[in-house]
């Protein structure tokens, strides 16, 4: 279970007394417990334990979360300001979070699935592509990135 490694993790980090990895052992219990804080609140708001699934969307959230802010920090924000120590906190925080996701799929295989869609669901134009995100969702849910799924099917439905 993910919830079971996250906390053997953070155990390991917080043991972990190399001076060498300090601060990245710093910065993954920061993240972990910020996580697991996540979880908690979750387990009170629903009253039961959250399952992998329910994991996968709370890391899937939170990466996307530090994406945005990563994004800003890099000069995509309205005053065009580059702050390069909060993007390296948030590169850090999102490679710690991905160990936990199930492995990426690749573009290829985005556009394998989304080209299937479009043929099961007879879509020709960008006005359908709300009948091939249906397809296409719950087969990439949780592992691949929904805004590139979305610029794949934008992509092949312009073409198309």
């Amino acid at each position: 279970m993910i919830l079971d490694r996250i906390n053997a993790d953070l155990i390991a980090a917080m043991k972990d007394r190399d001076p060498e990895r300090k601060e990245e052992n710093q910065a993954k219990v920061l993240t972990l417990r910020t996580l697991l804080a996540e979880v908690k609140s979750f387990q009170v708001n629903n009253r039961k334990q959250p399952e992998d699934t329910d994991l996968m969307a709370m890391l899937a959230k939170a990466i996307k979360q530090f994406r945005e802010t990563l994004d800003n920090a890099t000069g995509k924000n309205a005053a065009g300001v580059v702050r390069e120590d909060i993007a390296a906190q948030e590169r850090t925080k999102i490679t710690i979070l991905e160990k936990y996701l199930p492995v990426q799929m690749d573009k290829a295989e985005i556009e394998s699935l989304v080209a299937q869609a479009i043929t099961q669901s007879g879509a020709a134009s960008p006005k359908d592509m709300g009948a091939v995100m249906a397809i296409v969702r719950p087969q990439t849910q949780g592992r691949a990135d929904g805004k590139l799924v979305s610029e794949v099917v934008k992509a092949k439905l312009a073409g198309a």
